[in-house]
């Protein structure tokens, strides 16, 4: 919740725990009058007090950088100001506010989106034990926040291709979002789990995944866009399924005008995969990078990928001049993430350009490549 002052401070505890200010002035040891003047913005008793009497009913102040796109920041700054107010655990498990929760999954995402998962994997797991009871809550709003934070721990265990665990993960998302009769939820998280299975097992499993998704009522635009270049992804590269794919993309893509820019992204990001999949490179290429210029700015993680996937395109495309642009800008973007899949892209984009060695622009863009991955 955003404060600006300690009197929005004070006002924000007396609403949570339904106290007046007498009441609040008790606990904190002071007048009611002065309570009253900080309330009214009379009184400002500077940092260090004010923490100390935040600290004496069982609250702190957290410090975050205020925004400066509301694209860019729009999950980390949940808490919406430059100062966030948070129940400290000295009063009660912060893991039972709905709240908390959700800003915890905001956080994970955002980090993600700068810097990769595997940095953040044991955190993940930490909150992932915290928020597990919840399954067994009757807060149907704090099952639907923990299902959010179980989605991105399973997100980040896919960045470090622990899949099974992933998949347990997305699953223990999908539960919780069952329990909170959360159908954006459960949607989000069959489409995690389709996510995860493309790349073990047979595709028809990452398929039936999102079918399930599909059937559930009311699904907003981005979230049905999700899914279906999600059933896309499971039907590329498969045999005879070309039309069926094209479809699919043809309908997410009729639903992305009113996605902000990362989501957007997302759906064109993975409509270029899957064309390139099915062979169509330029088509692919182009969706690409339409998603690469929607995010660019915003998120080194998902530039990144979704460079290595255009890379990976010119390679398979035998285009020589977009395999050395790739891999330059790649060289630029992969030394600011830590991610299992950026890594293995490279390694794969460093061995498929191995043919190519003989020409000197290649063999150059190879080189820092390598240089600067390590």
């Amino acid at each position: 919740m955003g404060v600006t002052s300690l009197g929005d401070a004070f006002r924000a505890v007396m609403r949570r725990h339904g106290w007046s200010g007498a009441a609040l002035a008790r606990r904190l040891d002071v007048s009611q009058p002065w309570v009253s003047m900080v309330l009214a913005g009379k009184r400002d008793p500077g940092m260090a007090k004010s923490a100390g009497l935040l600290r004496t009913v069982g609250w702190t102040l957290e410090l975050v950088p205020a925004e400066e796109d509301p694209v860019k920041r729009r999950r980390f700054l949940a808490s919406a100001a430059s100062v966030a107010l948070i129940p400290s655990a000295t009063s009660t498990s912060p893991y039972r506010d709905a709240a908390y929760v959700r800003l915890l999954a905001d956080r994970l995402a955002h980090t993600e989106e700068q810097i990769g998962g595997a940095p953040l994997v044991r955190e993940a797991l930490r909150h992932l034990a915290r928020i597990t009871p919840a399954v067994h809550s009757t807060d149907t709003a704090l099952q639907s926040a923990a299902s959010g934070l179980a989605r991105r721990a399973a997100l980040i265990l896919h960045d470090t291709r622990d899949r099974d665990r992933a998949a347990r993960t997305a699953s223990l998302a999908v539960t919780l979002a069952e329990r909170a009769g959360d159908v954006h939820g459960q949607a989000h998280g069959y489409a995690t789990l389709s996510l995860i299975r493309n790349y073990e097992g047979p595709r028809s499993r990452a398929a039936e995944y999102v079918r399930r998704g599909l059937t559930l009522p009311d699904l907003d635009d981005g979230t049905r866009a999700e899914l279906l270049v999600r059933f896309a992804r499971s039907l590329a590269g498969v045999p005879g399924q070309e039309r069926a794919v094209r479809r699919a993309l043809e309908g997410a893509q009729s639903l992305t005008d009113g996605l902000n820019p990362l989501d957007g992204a997302e759906v064109m990001a993975n409509s270029g995969i899957a064309l390139v999949d099915c062979g169509l490179h330029t088509l692919g290429a182009a969706d690409l990078q339409t998603a690469i210029s929607s995010v660019e700015t915003q998120s080194p993680l998902l530039v990144g990928l979704y460079r290595a996937r255009l890379t990976k395109s010119a390679i398979q495309a035998q285009d020589v001049g977009l395999m050395v642009d790739g891999m330059d800008a790649l060289t630029t973007v992969a030394p600011l993430l830590t991610s299992r899949r950026m890594d293995i892209h490279i390694r794969h984009i460093l061995t498929d350009t191995a043919p190519w060695g003989a020409i000197r622009e290649v063999r150059d863009a190879r080189e820092q490549l390598r240089k600067v991955t390590g």
